[in-house]
């Protein structure tokens, strides 16, 4: 057996790569394919995160899902994919749900896709998703207020948090900066996972549109374990690994349509 034990560089390039295809690495699996210790391997995966290529986690290492810049930025990039995802989250959907639609680039896509024949009450901190649905005149629209965060595309200070409270949601469609079976759902921004704190507390159930690229990563705050979250809606080519590792968890996962 080959032995990587006088090659760092290589074998973090590997690991660097597993990461990509996979999202998550297992110390005890690359010390035996790379025949060193498991030592060895938590030397690689220390010098990896204080690269930024990952992210620690018990027993191994996640990627780190880019963080895509403001919201305006993300609106641009990849619409087609984001569309399809659309298409398959609106199937959750049902007549005079009241629903609130979280700020982000794939939510937004949410918020085109609603059929304008459809009765619902709608809640969302972003000015753009409210901005879209002015034109479907079936749903009724209400706006949080706040200081928007520009990055995040929303209010989600303590004027949202406490206007949420007020409030109950059949369903709520939360943002991902990223997701992980194990970790469950994490956020860039400390206000951000709060805010989302405070939609799961209030909802009756809770889904997330999640591109690829955030399947089995983990940002940097916590926001809930999986067991608050119902359905998730992945995109068709998904790694079918990454999708089982949810379901083995209890979630639902819904795929779109190419």
């Amino acid at each position: 057996m080959l032995t990587y034990e006088a090659l760092p560089d290589e074998r973090q390039r590997h690991i660097r790569l597993m990461l990509a295809s996979k999202g998550k690495v297992f110390a005890a699996d690359l010390a035996a394919e790379f025949a060193v210790s498991e030592h060895t391997i938590r030397r690689d995966l220390a010098d990896l995160a204080k690269e930024g290529a990952c992210k620690r986690v018990y027993g191994g290492a996640v990627s780190i899902p880019p963080n895509g810049g403001s919201l305006q930025h993300r609106m641009g990039r990849e619409s087609g994919r984001k569309d399809a995802l659309a298409v398959a989250a609106i199937s959750l959907l049902s007549e005079n749900q009241c629903v609130f639609l979280d700020t982000g680039s794939t939510n937004l896509a949410i918020a085109r896709a609603i059929p304008f024949d459809l009765n619902l009450t709608v809640v969302t901190n972003s000015p753009v998703i409210a901005s879209a649905l002015l034109e479907k005149d079936n749903v009724t629209l209400i706006a949080l207020g706040g200081q928007i965060d520009k990055t995040i595309g929303g209010t989600v200070g303590v004027l949202a948090v406490e206007a949420i409270q007020r409030m109950t949601f059949d369903l709520a469609y939360l943002g991902a900066c990223a997701i992980d079976p194990q970790e469950g759902l994490t956020a860039f921004s400390l206000e951000d996972a709060s805010f989302k704190r405070a939609v799961l507390a209030r909802s009756g159930t809770t889904a997330i549109a999640v591109l690829k690229e955030k399947l089995l990563s983990i940002a940097t705050y916590n926001v809930s374990s999986m067991d608050a979250i119902a359905t998730i809606i992945v995109e068709s080519d998904a790694p079918k690994k990454q999708t089982k590792a949810f379901t083995d968890v209890g979630v639902q996962v819904l795929v779109a349509s190419r």
